[in-house]
């Protein structure tokens, strides 16, 4: 059984990466001691625009009267609900949801090489966050100008960026987003073209071990799962994820 405290503190570290991504962005945030929200405002339904919950529920319906009323009058995409625990059922409103696993590795350890080939260099200018900005948003299919993603305005030593490319094409990325004790890894989009080179995952190492004194967390796709168990992460908790519209 996975440590209560492990637990509340990876959820917390997800909420901060993407309150502080939507913060430095200049985009609305809320934090509750039960919730966080964020909404970066994309055309899409992706987690900065969403809402954390940090701990169980209490009940009653009140929880999705405040997520829906951070949302409400704005003209963005829809946005997502993530919780580590029950929430009520929302699926009698036609809303949908899915299970993504929350992930944990533990500190330490001495990363693979990355392929030849690829060039990994740490987003510390315009022109870098926008490539990493431009991949995120193909990949996860949020269509937009780049600076309306991401902007230098998010980084310093606890929110940081790194680009793969090969040839000077850029080809990967993955954001680390450092807090309560962990190093939280986030946004990890190589382009379709590139893929199956590992360097979606070098990339990861990357972000893994940027402090390498720190576990890690992050929740998986089903693409990437198997590569992040390879790289030492273990399933300890699956977030429900429901979608609504605004």
């Amino acid at each position: 059984m996975t440590d209560p405290d492990i637990l509340h503190r990876a959820v917390s570290n997800c909420a901060t990466a993407y309150r502080t991504w939507a913060e430095r962005m200049g985009k609305p945030t809320r934090l509750w001691d039960d919730l966080s929200c964020a909404d970066l405002g994309l055309p899409v339904a992706l987690p900065p625009n969403g809402a954390t919950l940090l701990r169980p529920p209490v009940e009653g319906g009140e929880l999705l009267e405040r997520i829906a009323s951070f949302f409400a009058g704005r003209s963005a995409g829809d946005y997502e609900i993530w919780s580590l625990w029950p929430i009520p059922d929302l699926s009698a409103l036609g809303i949908e949801s899915w299970p993504v696993p929350c992930m944990v590795r533990d500190a330490g350890g001495e990363p693979p090489p990355p392929p030849p080939e690829l060039e990994i260099v740490e987003a510390a200018d315009a022109g870098t966050v926008s490539e990493a900005a431009a991949m995120i948003g193909e990949v996860f299919g949020s269509p937009g100008e780049p600076a309306s993603m991401l902007s230098p305005a998010c980084l310093d030593e606890r929110f940081r960026v790194w680009v793969g490319r090969v040839d000077g094409r850029p080809v990967s990325t993955a954001i680390a987003s450092i807090s309560d004790g962990f190093v939280g890894v986030y946004a990890v989009a190589t382009t379709r073209e590139a893929r199956g080179r590992g360097y979606g995952e070098a990339l990861t190492w990357a972000a893994t071990c940027c402090r390498s004194e720190l576990p890690a967390t992050l929740q998986a796709s089903s693409m990437g799962r198997p590569v992040y168990e390879r790289m030492g992460y273990r399933t300890v908790a699956e977030f429900t994820v429901w979608e609504r519209e605004r």
